[in-house]
């Protein structure tokens, strides 16, 4: 029987990455509603769909793709110009290892084309950090242009009142195939296994409902969804189940949905082609969340490298003798560029090419999907909520609205949790101020707990 997260084994895609990224806060909360939980004593609140550098959370295939388009995006071009990031893996795409393994690949596609040279790579995060560390073992000269004031791009870790929280990848996916995994056993790290199913639910009105009562719309979801490696709508198969149903099923069924599918492929059901839940690696090993968060990871995958911070790329020119790049900060020649740009950011021309990319990567770019996802983080003086459980899931009023939470204590040691939304109810919340979004957080909680 289909039970939760079993639903992404089922599957045979990788867990998804990546979560989030700009903070705001902290703030006391203000005018805050009649509640019986306490105020939050420290928050942050992420806004990646709005962040220029990332314009949104991480990659998925919309209605009409395939994994195909991730191939294309990931081929040369002329030899001067090669493209990473989590978009163009196809193994475990919309992950932190599937960037970093991207960057692995794009380097050897680089020491193929050329011997020694230098070269240049855009982005600090795990798949430029990934291809500059595999390229200057191998004798390249590299130089790191970074835009941001930090390393890491979408994996950021924080320190919320003494606690390191990741506001973006936050898990370890498939611990067994996961080379950052290794690495972090390397370094020492504690890292703490998440178990789905050691999870309580809560109805719209806050009373526990049993999951049992879920789980013929689980096995519904698999029927409909899984081992279907069509481009059409996963919205389509998945309407008339919905139809079919009573209201409060219709709810439920709505929840299962969205934690399920929308909550690791970060869009509507609507947006979302069938070959979603059929593309990627089988992960092996299940996922744990690093009791440092990211930082020490990515800090050594940086170790040695020259990075340039606050160096935003505007234009990459190629020739036969090679690349100029133009920045903020100047003007950059190299044999060659591994472009590690987010997809959002390709998607929106912020960057230009110079010739114009070919027709391929261009129709790669605009067909694959960037999603969005955004976390609401929350410390309290003390902990109210089931520290026993790592998951908290909720059937919202409002489809997909704090669905799930996490709590971090088994990673942090600390009274913290973690809210997510995802897909449409994420991109709608960016329209909210902090407070509001705060406070339908706190709302939601205070159901559940008040």
């Amino acid at each position: 029987m289909l039970t939760r997260r079993r639903f992404l084994t089922a599957a045979g895609a990788t867990g998804l990455l990546l979560g989030l990224g700009c903070a705001s806060g902290p703030r006391t909360p203000t005018a805050p509603a009649a509640r019986s939980i306490p105020d939050p004593v420290d928050w942050r609140i992420t806004r990646w769909g709005a962040d220029p550098l990332t314009r949104g959370a991480y990659s998925y295939l919309p209605t009409g793709t395939s994994a195909r388009f991730r191939r294309d995006l990931a081929r040369p071009v002329d030899d001067r110009v090669f493209i990473a990031g989590e978009a163009t893996d196809e193994d475990f795409p919309a992950s932190v290892h599937g960037a970093y393994q991207s960057g692995l690949r794009a380097a050897g596609q680089v020491l193929e084309a050329h011997q020694g040279g230098t070269v240049l790579v855009i982005g600090a995060g795990a798949a430029g950090l990934g291809a500059a560390g595999r390229l200057q073992e191998n004798g390249v000269g590299v130089t790191v242009l970074e835009a941001r004031d930090r390393i890491g791009g979408r994996a950021w870790t924080i320190d919320l009142g003494g606690a390191p929280v990741d506001l973006g990848g936050s898990w370890l996916h498939s611990v067994a195939t996961n080379p950052l995994a290794d690495l972090a056993v390397d370094l020492g790290i504690t890292i703490v296994p998440t178990d789905y199913d050691n999870s309580i639910l809560h109805d719209t009105d806050g009373s526990r409902l049993p999951w049992s009562r879920l789980d013929h719309l689980y096995e519904a979801v698999e029927e409909a969804v899984l081992g279907n490696g069509s481009t059409r709508s996963m919205g389509s198969e998945l309407a008339p189940i919905r139809a079919g149903l009573s209201g409060d099923e219709q709810r439920w069924f709505d929840y299962v949905v969205v934690s399920e599918v929308e909550h690791w492929y970060p869009a509507h059901v609507d947006d979302l082609a069938l070959a979603t839940a059929y593309e990627g690696a089988m992960p092996r090993g299940g996922d744990s969340v690093p009791a440092t968060g990211y930082a020490p990871i990515i800090a050594d995958l940086a170790e040695g490298l020259d990075i340039r911070l606050g160096t935003r790329v505007r234009e990459v020119g190629r020739s036969a003798t090679g690349v100029v790049l133009q920045t903020d900060q100047g003007e950059h020649a190299a044999d060659a560029v591994v472009v590690t740009l987010p997809l959002g950011v390709l998607q929106a021309d912020d960057v230009a090419f110079a010739p114009a990319l070919p027709h391929s990567h261009l129709a790669a770019i605009q067909k694959l999907g960037m999603g969005n996802m955004e976390k609401v983080v929350l410390r309290f003086a003390e902990p109210f909520w089931d520290t026993d459980v790592d998951l908290i899931s909720y059937v919202p009023a409002e489809r997909g609205r704090f669905a799930e939470w996490y709590n971090a204590v088994p990673w942090t040691g600390e009274p913290i949790l973690v809210g997510f939304n995802a897909g449409r109810t994420a991109r709608d919340l960016l329209a909210w101020s902090d407070d509001g979004i705060l406070e339908a957080a706190l709302g939601t909680l205070d159901l559940m707990y008040g």
